[in-house]
């Protein structure tokens, strides 16, 4: 017993020496360690001694999760090229996603997998052959029908890696591909919708604040009745021989039908209390709607689509000034970079029965269903992490900071932009009925081929009819 106590003694006093020893050498305040491999415990204790604090080990931090080099693809019909960071933001926001999928070990990128009219076919070709095109695809919402009666989309509520209560999911659609209680699409945010162009030197010609239709906006007068009201004078036959020179109005009919139904509190279909689509063409909103966008022709408001021109002659008339407004969806924005004349951009006017209403149409991001639980939930993974809100940058209003550099004046940003994605929106659901296109009542009253009334009877039948088949699909 005395030998093995000397023994210890012993050992105590080399463990002591080596110490002093050391500290001849550099001094290090702290031992450099990867945060994936756990310290080595280097001080002598008594091993019969109580633990103490200082004798705890220190806990080691978890390992970031590895994606084992997995290749996310997140595919639609209009990706290009990455652009080279022109702001801040754009930097950090680069150098973060760069970050993520070296820790993670991914690769992510958005991929053009074909044009708009392939899409649909390609996703269900390429998934029913177990060898999809993209990771997540990107659908316009009219595609999910069919698709999801095919059974080819992967229940995402069941993905642990997602949680769709968190702030940044579009809670719309996230409720809208829910059936069953499967939820089987989602969306990120809200994206800017339908609202009005306006030429402001054309304002300004015919005697009106450049800035007019902001200001109406802001302050709550921006009407069907105030905008008829600017329409006539805008409507103008500059040197009195009897011709117009530059009209109001000129637009897509279907942009500018589905503005005025939706901004009087009307819809071409519903969605009733049990979740089941309906025809709501027939509610009185919606012909007072269609009454009054039409009379805006019928008033000489809006010009004539030119002899021999193409279907989109719109485009060139607003852009060329030779209309002072244009109702359109916001990436239209794309086409007006290189416009002579300023312009502007607000909501469309509030009906009598409405109000000034942010139209929501997403896309619809689905997960192929031939994919196994567990590569399912490391895709979900790779982009809960891509779309994440990037660190400073949390703050509401950042997602601004894309926008002010396409439009010309900040008040399209801060005030038409904000309320779009702040304000009272509504979600299309006539664009999950397969089938069913809207042209089939617009296009004659655009072309004073047919009265409202007409139109809606002329529908009935077949819209009911595919308003049915998209009820069974859904029931499912």
């Amino acid at each position: 017993m005395k030998k093995i106590k000397m023994l210890i003694v012993l050992m105590l006093t080399l463990a002591m020496l080596v110490l002093n020893l050391s500290g001849c050498g550099e001094k290090k305040d702290s031992v450099e360690t990867d945060s994936k491999v756990t310290p080595t415990e280097t001080a002598t204790v008594d091993p019969t001694a109580e633990p103490t604090e200082e004798a705890t080990a220190t806990p080691t931090e978890e390992p970031a999760r590895d994606l084992g080099g997995i290749e996310v693809t997140i595919g639609n019909w209009w990706a290009g090229e990455p652009a080279e960071p022109t702001t801040t933001y754009e930097e950090e926001l680069a150098a973060y996603r760069e970050e993520i999928q070296k820790t993670y070990n991914f690769t992510i990128k958005e991929v053009n997998i074909g044009g708009w009219g392939e899409i649909q076919e390609l996703f269900s070709t390429s998934v029913m052959a177990n060898d999809p095109a993209a990771s997540i695809f990107v659908l316009d919402s009219s595609f999910v029908p069919a698709l999801l009666n095919q059974g080819l989309f992967y229940p995402v509520n069941e993905i642990p890696s997602f949680d769709f209560t968190e702030e940044k999911w579009n809670k719309s659609v996230s409720d809208t591909m829910t059936f069953a209680g499967k939820q089987y699409g989602f969306a990120v945010g809200a994206e800017p919708r339908t609202g009005v162009f306006f030429n402001k030197r054309l304002f300004e010609d015919a005697g009106l604040s450049p800035d007019l239709p902001y200001d109406l906006q802001k302050s709550g007068e921006w009407t069907w009745a105030k905008f008829e009201e600017l329409c006539q004078k805008l409507t103008r036959d500059v040197d009195n021989d009897g011709v117009v020179d530059t009209y109001a109005l000129a637009s897509f009919s279907k942009d500018y039908f589905t503005a005025a139904v939706y901004s009087n509190n009307a819809k071409f279909v519903g969605k009733d209390d049990n979740g089941m689509f309906y025809n709501a063409t027939n509610e009185p909103n919606f012909l007072e709607a269609l009454q009054w966008a039409r009379s805006m022709y019928d008033k000489g408001y809006t010009m004539p689509q030119p002899e021999g021109s193409e279907w989109n002659w719109f485009t060139a008339a607003f852009h060329d000034g030779q209309v002072a407004m244009r109702v359109a969806e916001e990436y239209n924005k794309g086409s007006l970079s290189d416009m002579e004349d300023d312009w502007g951009f607000v909501m469309f006017p509030a009906g009598p029965h409405g109000e000034m209403i942010s139209i929501l149409r997403e896309n619809i991001l689905v997960i192929p269903s031939c994919y196994d639980a567990e590569t399912a939930d490391k895709i979900a993974f790779a982009y809960n992490l891509y779309t994440e809100p990037l660190e400073g940058y949390e703050d509401a209003d950042n997602w601004k900071l894309s926008y002010y550099s396409a439009y010309r004046d900040e008040r399209a940003v801060d005030e038409t932009l904000d309320r779009m994605k702040n304000g009272p929106s509504v979600l299309r659901t006539d664009a999950y009925v397969y089938g069913l296109e809207t042209g089939d009542i617009v296009y004659d009253l655009d072309a004073g081929a047919a009265t409202p009334a007409e139109k809606i009877e002329a529908v009935q039948q077949t819209w009911d009819a595919l308003i049915a088949d998209a009820n069974a699909v859904f029931k499912q």
